[in-house]
């Protein structure tokens, strides 16, 4: 208790310089805490939405990701077919995609998915009912640009004016759906599958289609089984395409580790150096209280209180600013292109905290023992006569 209150005396006695520290540190604390949050919230986001509906794999064409090229699945029919028969599947859910134009409003284009609303794992109904034969359920895109349920739109295949609107055909909107997988402003609907086969004259190709593992079964065997039994096709699981895209947006962790560094080396410079100016002020009188019997040990914890005050002081601000600052950050990076909007950059949870706080102290604390202890080792007769007035 007596080192605690010397310590805060201390840091009391030059208030310009520790808020000045407290400062410093705090803007190294913020960075580190968002770049941790960096590091990791894209994984964590990216594996919390391919779960949350409850398919644990994913078929594509060969060589790519879901929705990554235009390329699809031939003879979808017999592929689903032959997946469902095996006993480790429990649901297979086929998707169709396409870009479509609403005829009529301007010939605007929207994202079409057709979907088995039995088996399916692209949007989650918020009002209304799934899309029968010749229904649609629609985004909040569209829901904010006044469309509501028992309106109908008109669809039609892009082309020449002429071709298509022979093709083009009216839906009624059955419901409206949060679609998991939409980019920031994407204009999404789903339809049945069917229909959009018809539209697209596609009849019997699916762009991927999502599996249902079934219950206690490891997805990534299951996975490796299928592709065994499917070698034209890529089956991945969630932790397989959550790697994949992690590899793609590699520079997010890379960038996230250089700034963490960084604020890390700001943080034991900067306190370095304030408790050394600090210590160096206190030669006489470190050199007295040694003689007068406190030992080695009682001060050099006297230093490390002080900075871990300094640090505590300074990562209370710190983590409050980097929150604030994920919050702008979040906004920027969330227009990302080609990422679904539900995807999250900055990802917080309380070990997050406690690693950026950790980090700080950590930092702080080994920072003050350099000066400290070469001040303990400084002799007490010399440092005594130099400090004399």
């Amino acid at each position: 208790m007596l080192i605690l209150r010397y310590s805060a005396r201390e840091l009391l006695r030059h208030p310009a310089r520790s808020l000045l520290a407290v400062l410093g540190v705090a803007v190294a604390c913020a960075m580190l805490l968002d770049m941790i949050m960096l590091g990791g919230g894209l994984n964590a986001s990216f594996r919390s939405l391919l779960t949350t509906a409850g398919y644990e794999l994913r078929v594509s064409p060969a060589g790519t990701l879901p929705f990554d090229t235009g390329a699809t699945i031939p003879e979808a029919r017999a592929t689903r077919e032959a997946i469902e028969r095996s006993e480790s599947v429990s649901g297979v859910g086929p998707v169709l995609a396409a870009n479509l134009l609403e005829a009529g409003r301007d010939d605007s284009r929207l994202f079409v998915l057709g979907v088995d609303p039995g088996e399916q794992g692209i949007y989650v109904l918020e009002d209304g009912l799934d899309p029968g034969p010749d229904e649609v359920v629609i985004g909040r895109e569209l829901a904010d640009e006044g469309l509501s349920i028992g309106d109908s739109v008109v669809l039609r295949p892009p082309g020449s004016f002429a071709d298509a609107s022979a093709a083009a055909r009216p839906f009624r909107i059955s419901g409206q759906a949060d679609f998991l997988y939409a980019s920031a402003g994407e204009r999404s609907v789903a339809l049945n599958l069917e229909a959009v086969a018809d539209l697209t004259d596609r009849p019997d190709e699916a762009s991927l289609m999502m599996v249902r593992v079934a219950g206690g079964l490891d997805p990534e065997e299951v996975a490796a089984s299928l592709q065994a039994q499917f070698p034209g096709l890529q089956i991945a699981s969630v932790g397989q395409l959550v790697e994949q895209a992690a590899n793609r947006l590699s520079y997010f962790r890379q960038l996230a580790a250089i700034l963490g560094t960084v604020s890390l080396v700001v943080t034991t410079l900067l306190i370095g150096t304030i408790m050394a100016v600090s210590i160096n002020d206190r030669y006489g009188t470190i050199a007295a209280l040694r003689a007068i019997g406190i030992s080695r040990r009682s001060l050099v914890a006297a230093f490390a209180v002080e900075s871990l005050l300094l640090c505590l002081a300074a990562a209370s601000v710190g983590l409050v600013l980097g929150l604030l600052v994920a919050g702008q950050l979040e906004k920027i990076l969330s227009d990302f292109p080609g990422l679904p909007a539900a995807i999250r950059f900055f990802v917080l949870d309380t070990s997050r905290i406690a690693w950026a706080a950790a980090g700080v102290l950590i930092a702080g604390v080994g920072a003050a023992l350099v000066p400290a202890i070469r001040a303990m080792n400084a002799p007490i007769a010399s440092t005594l006569h130099r400090e004399e007035p």
